[in-house]
């Protein structure tokens, strides 16, 4: 039994019995004295942390095991794996590893649920950022499949740019197959990113990003995908990708329920500044945390956020309240892989994924993470 806050409700009482959630019961009104509790953290974009690639060649089952650590001190209790463009041989090694993790680690198997295809089916163009342009290609089922059994069929999310050849087509088959697609890395128009929501495609991965510095005023794939009611944004809210201003009007066109965040978080993060190499691409990261792609000048390469962080510079920047930016880190992505078992909020039935914390205007302080009722940080 846990006593805190939860946001737009009260102060509260939460139970939960054998790992599941059993009743929560509010007893007065939010007291600012006390704690906050939420569902814990959802983040579909996570490439690595702490030195550990997903896409590294020298990845380890034991490697890919010590994130868990890092995400559970940010609050983060479900996340996707992300494995970006490479060659082929090399992705279908990353997710032999990731299964191998899931056979070594019933906690990294609860923690992630599905795995996220980043490339290679990206525009080589000007939105390329910090992915490989030799390695991008158009979608093809073949390969695709392949990586399926790799992945032990637990490639759920998948980033594509909906401009290459055959890719509604490739979009509707696979989303028939229970695969969310996302839009993102492309030089599309308006009517490439209609024609992929049209086919299936549900998510813009960092929508603002992956993207050419230079757009047209009117025909920027970004405005699109703004209008689409076919799509939520993930959103990475670090202050180096995206301006308030911009969180804004995304919160504004989405609305509460399509507006996701995710910290697109790689290797570096937890580590000091300097030269780092991604899927064998040169990166910077610089002493404020920015991450740059060195190849593609103007760009970046993932970053080093957290969802604690995230959520309250959401709130800040999107001007929001606390139970909103809750709902993009809980609710809302895990309303999205609903296919897959995720913790989906603060209610009976539930898993008793929990994080318990202080607001602050920068960060939430995570003061304890629970996975499914058992105590893993604090």
């Amino acid at each position: 039994m846990l006593h805190a806050n939860i946001a737009g409700k009260g102060y509260s009482e939460i139970h939960w019995s054998d790992g599941v959630l059993t009743g929560i019961r509010v007893l007065r009104a939010e007291d600012p004295a006390e704690p906050y509790a939420s569902a814990g953290f959802v983040d579909l974009q996570v490439n690595g942390m702490a030195g550990v690639d997903f896409g590294q060649p020298q990845l380890t089952a034991q490697t890919v095991v010590r994130t868990l650590e890092p995400l559970w001190a940010s609050g983060v209790t479900t996340f996707c794996p992300t494995v970006i463009t490479n060659s082929r041989e090399n992705l279908c090694r990353a997710f032999r590893v990731l299964e191998e993790a899931r056979r070594l680690s019933p906690e990294f198997a609860q923690c992630a649920p599905c795995y996220h295809l980043e490339g290679p089916y990206l525009s080589p163009g000007p939105s390329r950022g910090a992915h490989d342009p030799e390695r991008m290609h158009p979608p093809d089922s073949g390969e695709f499949a392949r990586l399926q059994q790799a992945a032990g069929g637990r490639i759920g999310i998948v980033t594509i740019a909906p401009e290459l050849p055959g890719a509604p087509e490739f979009i509707e088959r696979w989303s028939a197959a229970g695969v969310v697609f996302a839009i993102g890395h492309t030089d599309g128009d308006a009517r490439d990113i209609e024609r992929a929501a049209s086919a299936g495609a549900r998510l813009s991965t960092h929508l603002g990003n992956g993207c050419p510095e230079l757009i047209h005023r009117h025909g920027s794939p970004i405005w699109a995908q703004l209008a689409s009611e076919q799509l939520s944004a993930s959103l990475i809210c670090d202050g180096f990708h995206l301006t308030p201003e911009f969180v804004r009007v995304a919160y504004g066109m989405k609305g509460r329920a399509r507006c996701i965040l995710i910290t697109d978080s790689i290797h570096v993060s937890g580590l000091a500044p300097g030269a780092y190499e991604l899927a064998g691409m040169p990166v910077e990261l610089q002493p404020s945390g920015k991450v740059a792609a060195l190849r593609n000048p103007g760009s970046l390469a993932g970053s080093t956020l957290r969802m604690n962080q995230a959520v309250a510079r959401f709130q800040r920047m999107a001007r929001t309240g606390l139970d909103t930016a809750l709902d993009a880190a809980t609710v809302n992505p895990a309303t999205l892989l609903s296919r897959w078992p995720v913790g989906a909020g603060l209610t009976a039935g539930q898993p008793a994924n929990v994080v318990l914390f202080r607001p602050s205007s920068d960060e939430l302080i995570v003061l304890a993470t629970y996975l499914n009722g058992r105590l893993v940080t604090s």
